[in-house]
């Protein structure tokens, strides 16, 4: 019988199979506000993408989604996440959506003005796009087999400067970073691979203020040096890690900047692939998921609210100021949501993470995990905040832009800093979910 062109293939148990599509989600050229140079776009410098990519070893299906997007807040992230699993039926807990973070695109994290910008038509023709392109994978899926490499490559710098009282936001060459690139083929059992999913962890601001266009900053051209490097029949898929401490040299660099990383990252990615020897076995894929209720600081007190409330005369830092002073009124303590959910697919772990983490994140994992390769992706299912360590946060006022009461968290919706205890419980939480997962 004639396979329907919509059937979900049928699998055999534990046959590992894959399947890739993408499709462009630029929206328009000009007026699209940017929360780079933080103004209205003037036109494309070039495409932003959706990327999926579909496993399944015929029990377990997982789906990978990467976008070049800022990041969202949860509430929109599950409307994508359901039009994906609606259209794919695959599990919504099986779904992650990594965002790269490029900063030449729309608002679409609780950041700033994103109140004023949520409801443009951007955000009201992704879901169908997302839908559309994890339909996609799940029907072309075909055997493959994977291959991963972690190749060495840097493209970016820590961005917290200590000068001995406090953080400023500057090169910082004794700060933690990921000097790596992680990469994940998913090989046909002939010909080119179906996929290749690459992770490294650097802000994407070389484009930044330094231009109105839209742009998917270093990812995006390291995705172009893939294609003339290693052919079109293959989606690459730019993942981002624990970015959150590092940026992309050089900052406000422009376009052409951003093209030389692109490159520098890509042809690392190709020396992965060719350097790649045996491939991952493979009985079957697991997945495990937590959420975290990660404590908030204390706000101010009611009379401090009311007397900054009394004082600003900026519209939207009323609005932050009225939601700190509900925040200092209520009996219950403030608290942030934080998903993380994992993938074991034989040897490797693929951890997603939410909101903006810092890069000591992935460096505690490595020393952890029972897994011998992990790629760990934050700006996945959500981003509402930065999450720094303890450390940073006892700096206080002094924090600097991330973890201080007066930098990204009051522009970000919760308008608190996470408290310093939220490290020790993330750490205690991610080795939980690792341990319960290598004994699945």
């Amino acid at each position: 019988m004639k396979k329907q062109k919509d059937q979900i293939p049928q699998l055999s148990k534990y046959e590992l199979v894959g399947g890739a599509a993408e499709t462009i989600i630029t929206p328009d050229a000009e007026g699209t506000f940017l929360i780079g140079p933080m103004q209205p776009s003037t036109g494309i410098n070039d495409a932003l993408w959706a990327r999926a990519l579909v496993l399944s070893d015929g029990i377990n299906q997982i789906a990978i989604l990467t976008l070049d997007c800022l990041g969202f807040d949860f509430a929109y992230n599950d409307i994508l996440i359901q039009a994906a699993s609606e259209s794919s039926n695959i599990p919504a807990e099986n779904i992650m959506i990594n965002c790269s973070h490029t900063h030449s695109a729309p608002i679409t994290i609780p950041w700033g003005p994103w109140d004023k910008e949520k409801d443009k038509p951007f955000h009201r023709f992704l879901p169908e796009k997302i839908a559309t392109i994890t339909k996609q994978a799940s029907l072309c899926l075909e055997p493959v087999r994977l291959r991963y490499r972690r190749e060495t490559t840097q493209i970016g710098f820590n961005r917290r400067f200590f000068d001995g009282h406090s953080i400023s936001m500057a090169p910082n060459p004794n700060g933690a970073i990921l000097p790596w690139v992680d990469v994940l083929s998913v090989e046909r059992i002939e010909g080119k691979p179906v996929a290749v999913l690459f992770s490294h962890a650097a802000h994407p601001v070389i484009v930044h203020g330094a231009s109105t266009l839209i742009s998917a900053d270093y990812p995006g051209f390291a995705v172009d040096t893939l294609i003339r490097e290693q052919g079109e029949e293959t989606v690459y898929m730019f993942a981002q890690g624990c970015s959150a401490n590092i940026n992309g040299f050089p900052l406000r660099g422009g376009i052409d900047a951003a093209n030389g990383a692109g490159r520098d990252l890509g042809l690392a990615v190709c020396r992965s692939i060719k350097a790649m020897e045996e491939e991952i076995s493979v009985e079957n894929i697991q997945i495990e998921s937590m959420e975290l209720e990660l404590p908030l600081q204390d706000p101010p007190s009611v009379e401090v609210c009311q007397m900054m409330l009394a004082q600003e005369k900026d519209a939207d830092r009323r609005r932050a100021f009225s939601e700190l002073l509900i925040n200092s009124q209520s009996d219950q303590l403030p608290s942030v949501r934080f998903p993380i959910k994992a993938f074991s697919i034989g040897s490797l772990c693929v951890l997603g993470l939410a909101h903006e983490m810092f890069a000591e994140y992935h460096h505690y994992i490595n020393e952890v995990s029972p897994f011998p390769d992990n790629m760990v992706l934050a700006y996945t299912n959500g981003v509402e905040c930065y999450v720094g360590t303890e450390k940073d946060y006892n700096l206080g006022d002094r924090g600097g832009y991330e973890t201080s009461s007066i930098g990204a968290a009051f522009l970000y919706q919760p308008r608190l800093p996470l408290s310093p205890q939220s490290e020790e419980l993330i750490q205690q939480g991610l080795k939980h979910l690792l341990d319960q997962l290598v004994t699945r």
